[in-house]
């Protein structure tokens, strides 16, 4: 489990600079799929890459921090 984690960091980290290469609409779409597995990511090693027992999940807030971020983001670069 904790290689098939790396592997998905990689390839999460890896597709997001596409956010700046599409519309905006797309663009938060992409930061919010690529955020918010890296945040499921993070929480499987927390509890020692055991999902058989608890199944990792995004609460409402951290989704409302992420969705705020997405936004930020999106804004900040079409700013630039």
């Amino acid at each position: 489990m904790r290689e098939a984690v790396e592997v998905a960091r990689g390839l999460f980290l890896q597709g997001l600079p596409l956010t700046g290469m599409v519309d905006r609409r797309l663009s938060i779409d992409l930061d919010l799929f690529s955020r918010g597995g890296l945040k499921v990511l993070g929480k499987i090693e927390r509890q020692d890459y055991n999902v058989l027992g608890a199944r990792p999940a995004i609460s409402k807030i951290e989704r409302v921090g992420l969705l705020l971020g997405a936004l930020t983001r999106s804004a900040f670069a079409r700013a630039a």
